[in-house]
């Protein structure tokens, strides 16, 4: 994408075991798009990203094949297990999102696979647009839970709280799940009691803006396409930073854990989470709380869930500086835990310092040319207020407990 100019991008998933599709790039009434991106799969196998410019108005099925030849797929972990079966819950937090919810449970009831229970936690609303809308629609098949107190990590607790399953699912009231997600999700801790904690993949719901364009090239929420495990032992990667930088192993908009591994760790921090004055942090923690306590953790790129990331800029100059605090107080928390945890974080600065801003850092190279270094730095300022955030989120809840 150009620096001086930018046009929507068009989101599209290909299977490419069904014949090509020529694709409209055209916009009623509007900037047309400037071309796609693309996931290329193989039902429900993840192969490749085609990120691709087009002067329109179509790209006819042999322009897509040709742009293809040039695209090598990674190797896949195959079909998700077709063994025994546990059953799963899947939790959904939100707050003054009725609409987007909404569409989340219509992509979650459409699933290959059914979930056995679903939970919504109504966190700390200022209206009741959200139990209206499930007692219109899902009352049969959904359970509402109120969380009057604001905070993420809160909520989830909230929700573990009527969990039922041997198999948790979390996902955010701003996504679309992919047909196949639970499913996959699921596989791995069907496969192997050992895993704790599964994460997946999370693509753009839409690039309509330069915001999300930006949001899906500094971060974006994505770990690639290739599958991963994590653990203390065979599959600890090199580097002291290991398991400190928890966000390598996904987001909390697409996560699952086995149930007993979750409250084996005290389940989330309520401190951390967005509504908190941490701002973030409380998917983080409990990755890195799993992996220390021994459980391995599988990045499962087949569970796909589309995000749509925020549309404008300020929302952008907010959403890094809480990124960055999220970092910071969870940082904090882990050394609250256990302080000889300090003592490695201090061996590991200079790596992570290298990780985060040196001129190898992958974070860093793959910015665009148009985006705005306020932006770098309002992420780490928020990285040293996540300190004082996180201390007094924790005097806070404990205001909360006094008063209870």
């Amino acid at each position: 994408m150009k620096a001086d100019m930018f046009h929507p991008v068009k989101i599209v998933s290909v299977d490419v075991e069904r014949p090509l599709p020529a694709i409209d790039l055209r916009r009623p009434g509007n900037v047309p798009y400037g071309g796609i991106f693309c996931l290329l799969r193989c039902g429900v196998r993840p192969l490749a990203i085609l990120e691709m410019e087009h002067p329109g108005p179509v790209i006819e099925a042999s322009d897509l094949l040709e742009a293809m030849g040039s695209v090598h797929p990674l190797p896949s972990a195959g079909e998700p297990s077709q063994g025994p079966r546990e059953r799963v819950s899947v939790v959904i937090a939100t707050r003054e999102r009725a609409e987007s919810l909404e569409r989340c449970l219509v992509s979650l009831f459409d699933q290959t696979r059914v979930p056995d229970e679903v939970i919504v936690v109504d966190n700390a609303p200022v209206s009741a647009a959200t139990a209206r809308m499930l007692a219109a629609r899902w009352s049969d098949r959904v359970r509402y839970v109120l969380e009057p107190v604001a905070g993420l990590g809160r909520a989830h607790n909230a929700g573990m709280r009527h969990v039922t399953a041997d198999i948790v699912l979390f996902t955010d009231d701003d996504v679309v799940l992919d047909r196949h997600w639970l499913a996959a999700m699921a596989a791995p801790m069907e496969e192997d009691e050992a895993v704790g904690c599964v994460t997946g993949l999370i693509l753009p719901a839409e690039l309509e803006t330069r915001a999300q364009f930006w949001t899906e090239r500094h971060g974006g929420f994505g770990k690639g396409l290739q599958r991963r495990v994590y653990d203390l032992d065979a599959n600890r990667p090199d580097g002291v930073l290991f398991p400190f930088t928890a966000g390598q192993f996904g987001s909390g908009a697409n996560m699952g854990f086995r149930v007993n591994a979750l409250r084996a760790i005290g389940g989330f921090d309520d401190a951390l989470g967005a509504g908190t004055l941490a701002r973030g942090g409380d998917d983080l923690a409990a990755f890195f709380s799993v992996v220390s306590a021994g459980f391995r953790l599988v990045y499962q790129p087949q569970g796909i869930v589309w995000h749509y990331h925020r549309r404008g800029e300020e929302g952008m100059r907010r959403q890094a500086y809480c990124y960055g605090m999220g970092l910071g107080a969870y940082l904090t928390k882990i050394v609250l835990d256990e302080p000889r945890r300090a003592l490695r974080l201090m061996a590991a600065f200079p790596a992570g310092l290298r990780h985060m801003v040196g001129p190898t850092s992958e974070k860093t190279n793959r910015l665009p040319p148009d985006y705005p270094r306020r932006l770098v730095w309002m992420e780490r300022l928020g990285i040293l207020a996540g300190v004082p955030g996180y201390l007094r989120a924790l005097a806070s809840g404990r205001a909360v407990e006094r008063k209870a």
